[in-house]
């Protein structure tokens, strides 16, 4: 009896033994997300560190928000090269004079089985111009007849007349004059994105932004569908089946919204397969270096590009340019890149970088100066009054040069308190003119035009700039179409800029391209426009 109790006892304890192992193992493996990640080829994981402010085709302003859109809605243009322009939905897309534009569609189908046609490229651009409806993308449609300058219609018109739909497959553009082919191709062709008319018609287009359509888009034209969007912390996609280009090989991606700190940890532990990069998917550069450059498991690059940071000055509250000058002789935007970006950024004269050919080489940024910042402050008529300075929070650099800016601003006579927000709700006070200083990041175009920054009726004029020369500057600038002349434009508005410091160029940091080995495709040097192959992206 004794003998058959032990073997009994040893034999639970060996089956115990054994499901315990197994357990062990089934829980290390459910356990590790980067196990997940890397073995799931259908599963694209991508970390940034900006959310967006949301999916309105017509309202975007924010650079997260923006990209996310191009996965969605489909751009008549691809550009995967600065001012290189590839068909997208167009099939052409040309002119013989400068001023008239045809345009013809591929066979394309939304998502819903519904064909895209002429008549959705027609009524996306009457929808911004419509004055019922709020948009940030009136500038890029401003210089098609039959819009003003906000790029918006009158109100007892309902259509552009510059805009006419031939049949499905066709519709041309006429501009006010003759322009610059690369501003129309960029401006319309690229950044805007197509919305389904078929959708967006069964809305109130004056409650449009709060809409469905916007927090939870139902019909997709580009590579993905939307799936969820759980806030503040990541955005769930899948494969468009109907996509005129074919079904993207990754059928799901995540777009995960992360600390700095986080997203170096799970690029690392490989359950994040890529960073965002372009502005919005930042990592200091001593997190790169230390952690990231050396893990043979990577790919780490870094290119100059046309994302820019700027310290935003409300013009309306600051009207004195010996104030505004005094800001941007107090601070030491050298410091900056040296400390925080170990010089893998370059200082801005203005809002201009080296990406764009149009960058005026030979300008010099006004110099880190504390005597001349004092002088200059004392003949402004500041009073001592403190100053609030908005900080996004999200980029970790940008949070740090926030607080150099105003040991600088302080040690030059201001006196200074910074206010931290989520980056929506910065934004929304940036947008409404709720400030007095704001730290701002800005994906610019190719073309030079910055009308829509710094002009009364520009879009995103969030600086209150209303200067008549400038806007006369901007105005021969839009209409040269000699490339010659129209660089010299360019290069006297970038000079009267620096001098009249209605916005302080702070720095443009080279963003890191960081991706795992194992995905095939992936972020290109031009950063906007990476996604133009996306859906042969592939991991192994």
């Amino acid at each position: 009896m004794k003998k058959k109790r032990l073997i009994k006892v040893s034999f639970l304890l060996m089956l115990m033994s054994f499901v315990l192992i197994l357990a062990s193992c089934g829980n290390s493996k459910s356990s590790s997300s980067s196990s997940t990640s890397k073995t799931d080829k259908n599963t694209l994981y991508i970390g940034t560190t900006n959310a967006p402010a949301g999916f309105n085709p017509i309202n975007e302003t924010d650079v997260a928000g923006q990209w996310v859109l191009r996965m969605l809605y489909p751009s008549l243009l691809d550009q995967p090269k600065s001012l290189q322009f590839k068909n997208n939905l167009a099939k052409s897309f040309t002119t013989s004079d400068d001023q008239h534009y045809t345009i013809t569609l591929r066979n394309a189908k939304w998502s819903d089985g519904k064909p895209i046609t002429a008549n959705d490229v027609a009524y996306t651009l009457n929808l911004i111009a419509n004055p019922d409806v709020e948009t940030s993308y009136g500038t890029n449609i401003s210089r098609l007849e039959g819009v003003n300058a906000s790029g918006k219609t009158s109100s007892s018109s309902t259509s552009i007349s510059g805009v006419k739909v031939v049949n499905d497959k066709t519709l041309t553009l006429t501009t006010k004059q003759a322009i610059d082919p690369n501003y129309i191709k960029e401006m319309i062709g690229f950044d805007l994105v197509i919305v389904p008319k078929h959708v967006v018609e069964k809305y109130n287009l004056k409650d449009l932004a709060n809409s469905k359509f916007t927090t939870h888009p139902t019909v997709s034209g580009s590579i993905y569908k939307f799936v969820k969007y759980n806030q503040n912390s990541y955005i769930k996609l899948k494969a468009n089946s109907s996509y005129y280009k074919g079904e993207a090989k990754i059928k799901n991606v995540y777009i995960k919204i992360l600390t700095s700190n986080t997203l170096v940890t799970q690029l690392k532990s490989g359950s994040i397969d890529m960073s965002a990069g372009g502005g919005i998917g930042t990592i200091p550069v001593a997190d790169v270096e230390r952690s990231l450059k050396t893990d043979k498991d990577l790919t780490v690059k870094a290119y100059p590009y046309l994302q820019t940071q700027y310290m935003y000055i409300n013009n309306d509250k600051f009207t004195n340019k010996n104030i505004r000058l005094a800001m941007t002789y107090a601070i030491d935007r050298k410091a900056i890149v040296k400390k925080l970006f170990r010089n893998q950024a370059d200082v801005l004269p203005t809002t201009y970088t080296k990406a764009t050919k149009y960058y005026d080489s030979s300008l010099k940024a006004l110099p880190y100066n504390v005597s001349k910042a004092k002088a200059l402050l004392k003949q402004s008529g500041y009073n001592g009054q403190t100053i609030q300075l908005i900080v996004p929070t999200g980029n970790v650099a940008r949070q740090q040069s926030a607080n150099l800016i105003q040991q600088n601003l302080e040690k030059a006579g201001f006196k200074v308190k910074q206010v931290s927000y989520d980056f929506p709700t910065a934004l929304a006070k940036i947008k409404s003119g709720d400030y007095e200083l704001a730290l701002l990041g800005l994906s610019l175009n190719s073309d030079p035009d910055q009308s829509y920054l710094y002009t009364k009726s520009g879009s995103m004029d969030f600086g209150n700039v209303n200067d008549a020369k400038l806007t006369k500057m901007y105005d021969e600038g839009l209409t040269e179409t000699n490339p010659t002349k129209r660089k010299k434009i360019y290069d006297n508005i970038q000079k009267y800029m620096r001098d009249q410091a209605y916005t302080v160029g702070l720095y443009s940091d080279y963003p890191f391209i960081i991706q795992n080995k194992n995905l095939h495709g992936g972020i290109k040097p031009f950063w906007v426009g990476s996604l133009y192959n996306m859906q042969n992206w592939t991991k192994k």
